[in-house]
């Protein structure tokens, strides 16, 4: 098992970056921790974004059609989760591991990081996973920063998972249970379903969960997803402070939710909701609010 340390970003790639600015500033309320420009093609914004955990998000734009971000959109049919980012001790160790597998990484070294990289179709299940030795971009030690408040913002308290639509389910879970230590917590779904089945993961280090979704029926909506899209990302969970607030923020910004779903667990109440990709740069994203907090998952 690859000792992971710290679930550092999970990562955006779009062509539009004024556009996700205002998404990701003045509705989720993430607040801009950094940005940069790479040698490699692109231009970079990292993100604080609300939780304890510090697990942060990231904006890639390319600057040129030349850019390996310009034939991700072009694949991607455009914009939508790039990569997630975890921090290692130790890259040898992980390499290791990977070959052992018969997973053959893609390895960088600059002067701060050595990135050990999972590709999407070599063990990642349509999704890139970065590695990395080196300084956490965002610092677990740090505390908390403070996020500002207003009607217009979502609300979000913090990241819940990451969902990956995936044809075979049993296999996926046990190779990252093999590679990262990701443990099965809860089967469902909750929603009585004859479509899909969902298996939500407690990652290593606790600071997210990881959901799997695979098709159950021919003709169902995850199996008509992994038709057009093949294995990766399907939708990303956030946990928010207020519901109320939330759908107001929504109503502001013209974002319609749909797929309302309401019940009870432990008699306490929790509400969820989705909202459109077309809106959420490219992911589908789920909004939840708990009663009492750690009832849903």
């Amino acid at each position: 098992m690859i000792k992971i340390t710290h679930f550092d970003h999970i990562s955006t790639a779009s062509e539009n970056q004024e556009r996700e600015m205002d998404l990701f500033t003045n509705f989720f309320g993430f607040q801009v921790r950094t940005e940069w420009h790479s040698n490699e093609g692109f231009y970079g914004v990292g993100f604080d974004v609300p939780g304890k955990d510090r697990v942060g998000w990231e904006l890639l734009v390319p600057d040129n059609n030349d850019s390996f971000l310009t034939g991700f959109l072009k694949k991607n049919k455009g914009p939508g989760i790039h990569h997630v980012s975890m921090q290692i001790p130790n890259a040898q160790q992980a390499i290791e591991e990977l070959e052992s597998s018969n997973i053959q990484p893609i390895i960088t070294e600059g002067e701060e990081h050595h990135n050990v990289y999972l590709h999407p179709k070599r063990g990642g299940a349509g999704l890139l996973f970065q590695l990395f030795e080196g300084q956490a971009w965002n610092d677990p030690n740090l505390p908390e920063p403070t996020f500002k408040k207003n009607r217009k913002l979502v609300g979000i308290k913090r990241i819940h998972h990451l969902a990956q639509a995936v044809i075979d389910e049993g296999s996926v879970e046990k190779r990252y249970a093999k590679l990262f230590g990701y443990k099965s917590v809860m089967r469902g779904p909750r929603k009585p379903s004859n479509e899909f089945t969902t298996n939500v993961l407690e990652t290593q280090t606790k600071e997210i969960h990881w959901e799997l979704i695979s098709s159950i029926h021919k003709d169902s909506f995850i199996n008509r997803f992994l038709n057009e899209r093949g294995e990766g990302p399907h939708h990303v969970t956030f946990i928010v402070n207020d519901w109320d607030q939330a759908m107001e923020a929504c109503k502001m910004h013209n974002f319609v939710p749909f797929e309302f779903y309401e019940n009870t667990l432990n008699n306490s109440k929790y509400i969820e909701c989705f909202l459109h990709p077309r809106d959420m740069a490219g992911m589908l994203v789920q909004l939840v609010w708990e009663e009492k907090e750690g009832i849903w998952i």
